[in-house]
């Protein structure tokens, strides 16, 4: 045992680091399960610094685009229809008929909803509503192509959804005479 003493007085160096190794295993052994949770914390927050650098440029003109969308909002709630004015709506498809070379025979407010349109559906309004109309045209075919071209570029927000193109029966009708039934979907205020 005195000769173990006197070589560890010897190197007093390799003494202390090997009580340093040998406590850094013990501690490496007891602690090495809170290791894997610190670095998996890490990498957390290492994430959540990297979103939050992300947002921060990202929101750097977030006012100006705060402003660009308020006006196209206002610019769809000019192009609104208003579900209350009927007389009014419908004057404004009977308009047609002096733009265009058209005969509308009716239009008339559907109590129905587009499919699509309600909650639930594919294509969901959660800030407007949609007006379905039946209009019964008649004319050439191009005079009701020409009528469908116009409904979809018109100022309104509006779609034709569905349409049926047929043969006119009445006697007095020419020959190249069509009838047409559109289902047009246009957007509303809010219910």
């Amino acid at each position: 045992m005195n000769l173990i003493v006197v070589k560890l007085k010897k190197y007093p160096v390799a003494l202390i680091s090997t009580l340093v190794f040998i406590g850094c295993v013990i501690v490496v052994f007891v602690r090495g399960d809170v290791i894997a949770d610190l670095s998996q914390q890490e990498t957390e927050m290492i994430a959540q610094i990297r979103m939050i650098n992300n947002n921060v440029t990202d929101s750097r003109n977030l006012d100006q685009d705060g402003e660009s969308l308020r006006g196209y909002v206002a610019a769809i709630d000019q192009r609104l229809f208003n579900r209350n004015e009927r007389s009014i709506n419908t004057n404004f498809f009977y308009s047609f008929e002096d733009k265009l070379d058209i005969t509308i025979a009716d239009v008339s407010q559907l109590k129905i909803e587009q499919p699509t349109l309600m909650k639930g559906g594919p294509n969901e309004l959660s800030l407007y509503s949609g007006i379905v109309y039946e209009i019964r045209v008649g004319g050439t075919f191009q005079e009701i192509i020409g009528f469908m071209y116009e409904i979809q570029r018109v100022n309104a927000l509006a779609r034709i959804a569905n349409f049926e193109v047929y043969t006119a029966t009445a006697q007095r009708a020419a020959p190249e005479a069509l009838l047409a039934k559109l289902h047009v979907v246009v957007l509303a205020e809010k219910k």
